[in-house]
């Protein structure tokens, strides 16, 4: 039993006419008669009642009918799927990152793909860096976002590389916003308090100089940090896509610190370097849409 065969039924019980279907389907009138008597050999009997006007089903073909019908609607489903995964609109994507990562122009990306591709399912997970490389390795996510550079026992391929500017931020109504101009020094002694995130090595030693044995400081995550700064509880050393909508609603402010060092977040989005040439067309996707929205802070290779 052939599609061609199931097509050929179809028409002719649609048209109730072998020559009428066999326009439909753009074939001679012989080809579909062979193609009719074929699919009666592999189902055992007559479909159609021959010799008048117009065709009629047999009692055999009208039980066979919604059956052909629905093979047929099954094969159309499936080569749509098939394209539509070809060209990335289905699929997978799973990305393992690390759970700073997840803010910004990341989740706009986020956001932005899942309305341009609902079809495709899109997987997230959030855990340290060892773990992230792991899951990559074990193959239960294709895509890692990681602070970079990164020294990995296994070999990995950058696909984007982010550089994101770190400013001094603080609520409006912070005494330091009413400030024109700003030291490093003022923005420890005087944050009330400076609130500390560890983001890489230069700042450590950023924090231990300006700093010394002199005050307390209180370490906190990102996310933490950004939360007492927008309520109006101290100051801090955050990623500009962090608080670009609170800067832009007026939230937080920058503050004017004159000798802040051009200290930034560098990450970047990796593959194992295995599969970097066998990434789905729905990764690609993912991919771009990425690359676009964070396009002000992609940093060349």
């Amino acid at each position: 039993m052939e599609i061609n065969q199931l097509q050929a039924f179809d028409m002719v019980t649609r048209h109730g006419s072998f020559s009428k279907a066999a326009r439909a389907l753009d074939i001679s009138q012989p080809t579909i008669s062979l193609r009719i008597r074929a699919l009666e050999e592999a189902v055992g009997g007559v479909l159609f009642v021959r010799g008048g006007t117009r065709l009629e089903l047999t009692e055999l073909g009208t039980s066979f009918l919604p059956y052909a019908r629905q093979a047929l609607s099954a094969l159309a489903t499936g080569t749509e799927i098939v394209r539509q995964t070809k060209q990335g609109a289905r699929g997978r994507v799973s990305l393992a990152t690390l759970p700073a990562m997840t803010t910004g122009f990341v989740s706009s990306a986020i956001a932005r793909f899942n309305a341009s591709y609902p079809q495709v399912d899109l997987n997230i997970h959030t855990n340290h860096s060892d773990q992230i490389l792991e899951m990559l390795y074990d193959d239960l996510v294709k895509l890692g976002l990681l602070n970079w550079p990164l020294f990995s026992p296994i070999s990995l391929t950058p696909l984007l590389h982010f550089r994101e500017p770190l400013v001094v931020v603080a609520h409006p109504a912070h005494p330091l916003a009413q400030r024109e101009s700003l030291t490093s020094l003022d923005v420890v002694r005087e944050g009330n308090p400076y609130w500390q995130v560890d983001w890489e090595t230069e700042t450590r030693s950023w924090h231990t100089h300006l700093i010394g044995a002199e005050q307390a400081l209180t370490s906190l995550p990102i996310h933490t940090a950004h939360d007492l700064v927008v309520r109006g509880i101290g100051v801090a050393l955050l990623a500009r896509p962090l608080v670009t909508d609170d800067l832009a609603a007026g939230r937080l402010v920058v503050l004017p610190v004159q000798d802040l060092p051009a200290f930034a977040r560098e990450s970047a989005l990796v593959c194992l370097s295995r599969e970097r040439l066998h990434l789905s067309n729905a990764a690609r996707n993912f991919i771009d849409v990425l690359r676009e929205e964070g396009r002000m802070f992609i940093y060349p290779e």
